[in-house]
């Protein structure tokens, strides 16, 4: 469950937006993962299928779904192929106004800037991870000509292309305003209730996920990361649990065996080596996590990876 950080994608001083076909995507995670920046996604031929923790979403010619950060999704494999053309998007509010940095300053805000926003404004709420829409088809040639220019000019570091790349988006999501405008519904691809808002602490638990992510090597403790959001340990957990759909020890373990199974992938290090250099500090327990995490020991783990190896080289 990999985290896709914001300055793995945008180059810093550049506008954060970038486009790219789906197939082409050098980030794109064959896993559920999350990203801290929103990402939309456009079919123009064939089928894609998003899968959300609540389930799978088809898209089909001219869907459009628009994700915010921090949401759990992958592109099944086997329909991302040749016969599949749609377009990825991700960007920060920032590209619209350097001086917003989320939707909840947007939906307090005057600004005129507020409409580029339209489209995103229903991932505000708590129980909408995403927006799921269908452009008609007599507008889908406008979007489809701006997805493609916007493919060049977030791939060119000249000046003018930069300042096309604003431009290009900036009309994107105004198509977007007025088609959602003729169409208000909005599908829910996750929808959790809580009882108590979680808003005044968003920004406190991306903090922290962020800082798991950095540091999952180190000892994390439950009350530090309660600590580091600003919750009790109590509402901590719920939040966490809302926000991931697992527990923190749950997530911490399997992130770190996420990354143990990399290095017992990558390299030659045995595995007691690895159980520590990934945050573990007793391999028994180390040994069972993986087990749960994986179906396999390290053990036998290594040695699948070894044939497969050995596959490839003969072939």
């Amino acid at each position: 469950m990999s985290l896709v950080k914001s300055r793995e994608l945008f180059a810093e001083g550049a506008f954060p937006i970038t486009v790219d076909t789906v197939v082409d995507r050098t980030l794109m995670r064959k896993e559920l993962h999350r990203h801290e920046f929103f990402e939309m996604l456009y079919v123009e031929k064939g089928t894609l299928v998003n899968r959300f923790k609540s389930g799978d979403v088809k898209m089909d010619p001219g869907n459009v779904i628009i994700m915010k950060p921090f949401v759990r999704h992958v592109l099944l494999d086997s329909k991302v192929n040749s016969s599949v053309k749609a377009y990825c998007c991700s960007f920060l509010t920032q590209a619209v106004d350097v001086g917003v940095r989320s939707l909840e300053e947007v939906d307090l805000s005057n600004s005129p800037n507020r409409y580029f926003f339209h489209s995103l404004l229903p991932l505000n709420r708590e129980d909408v991870s995403a927006v799921h829409f269908k452009v008609e088809k007599s507008r889908r040639s406008k979007f489809e000509t701006l997805f493609s220019k916007l493919l060049v000019s977030t791939h060119d570091d000249a000046p003018r292309s930069k300042a096309m790349t604003r431009c290009h988006f900036l009309d994107l999501l105004m198509l977007f305003a007025q088609q959602q405008q003729k169409d208000e519904v909005v599908r829910k691809t996750v929808a959790v209730t809580m009882a108590t808002p979680v808003s005044r602490y968003k920004d406190g638990l991306r903090k922290t996920l962020n800082h798991i992510h950095d540091n999952y090597r180190e000892p994390l403790t439950l009350s530090e990361m309660a600590g580091m959001s600003g919750a009790s340990e109590t509402y901590f957990c719920r939040l966490f649990k809302h926000e991931t759909g697992m527990t923190f020890l749950d997530y911490l373990n399997s992130l770190r065996i996420e990354n143990a199974c990399v290095l017992m992938r990558d390299t030659t290090n045995n595995a007691l080596d690895i159980c520590y250099e990934v945050g573990f500090n007793d391999y028994t327990h180390f040994g069972r996590q993986f087990k749960k995490n994986t179906g396999m020991s390290p053990a036998e783990f290594r040695k699948k990876r070894q044939h497969v190896r050995q596959i490839r080289e003969v072939s």
